[in-house]
């Protein structure tokens, strides 16, 4: 399958509810981008509204002050920049680390009640833009980066940049009895994150990225939600990248009739960076030895 950007595909004739079930998810992604925007938006709004009122009352020496750190946030904006493309340039020719949880041990499970071993059938990724990036069948190795820039001073939430991008994928099976069903489910990640800020005493600067991993089962209708977090770095003060490998597992448990069953798991990726100099980025795209695997699901 193709990595890069692509046109959305058609459905197959057969695929009337996994459709529907993919414009609805399609409906809900643009909800939570929208949402988190205008989020944005209303942070930023209130909060130089607040500086506007703080500078009022400040002595003019103060006011000096806060006037000379502007160009000390724009300055260091230009310096994670560099920073950023030198570090990037490193990692995405570093060696992935070994991954050591590869597959399932099969001999632990009662294979009289395994169901199989399943791939995805559908994908869809969410750009950050609140636009499909890529969507089909058969996924097979992705590639997805999301980064945040932050600028000014960072006072009261103001300068910040969010982002959270979404990988779908879609299984199907057909359950052949009534009764509860275990998943479990395995995703290759090999990138690499980059975080920096740098918070001072007139200044509030952070960065913060997030990946999650998430399940949900539908049968006649949606099942309950199981959300895993495999990785959370949040610092007002930080300066630090390295590499992100290895395959990431969560367990899911669905109550299924004798009947076909789908499973949405989705792996979301949060990036946020407030004020000049800050920067949040989680890349899974650059060079060849960084890309989102093809996830698995072994059913008992």
């Amino acid at each position: 399958m193709e990595t890069k950007l692509q046109a959305e595909s058609k459905f197959k004739a057969t695929d009337g509810a996994l459709e529907e079930l993919v414009k609805a998810r399609r409906t809900e992604v643009e909800r939570l981008q929208k949402a988190q925007a205008a989020e944005n938006e209303d942070i930023e709004k209130r909060g130089q509204s607040r500086i506007k009122e703080l500078r009022k009352t400040l002595p003019k020496e103060m006011i000096s002050v806060f006037d000379t750190q502007e160009q000390a946030h724009q300055d260091a904006a230009s310096a994670t920049i560099e920073l950023s493309e030198a570090v990037k340039a490193k990692l995405r020719s570093t060696t992935p680390a070994s991954d050591g949880e590869q597959g399932f041990d099969a001999d632990k499970i009662p294979a009289s009640r395994a169901i199989g071993l399943f791939r995805p059938y559908y994908g869809t990724l969410h750009g950050s833009d609140g636009k499909v990036s890529w969507q089909g069948y058969n996924p097979g190795n992705i590639d997805l980066s999301d980064f945040a820039s932050g600028a000014g001073s960072g006072l009261f939430g103001t300068g910040a940049g969010s982002f959270t991008v979404y990988m779908d994928w879609w299984f199907t099976f057909r359950a052949p009895e009534n009764r509860n069903y275990a998943h479990t489910i395995y995703v290759p990640l090999h990138g690499f994150y980059i975080l920096k800020a740098d918070d001072g005493f007139f200044d509030s600067k952070e960065a913060h990225a997030r990946i999650d991993l998430s399940a949900m089962g539908f049968q006649y209708n949606a099942k309950a939600t199981a959300t895993t977090n495999v990785f959370d770095m949040d610092r007002s003060n930080v300066n630090v990248n390295d590499r992100f490998d290895g395959t990431r597992v969560m367990y899911y448990s669905d109550l299924l009739g004798a009947d076909t069953a789908y499973l949405r798991v989705t792996a979301s990726f949060y990036v946020y960076a407030r004020g000049g100099g800050s920067t949040a980025q989680l890349n899974f795209s650059s060079g060849a030895a960084n890309y989102v695997g093809v996830p698995t699901v072994y059913v008992v």
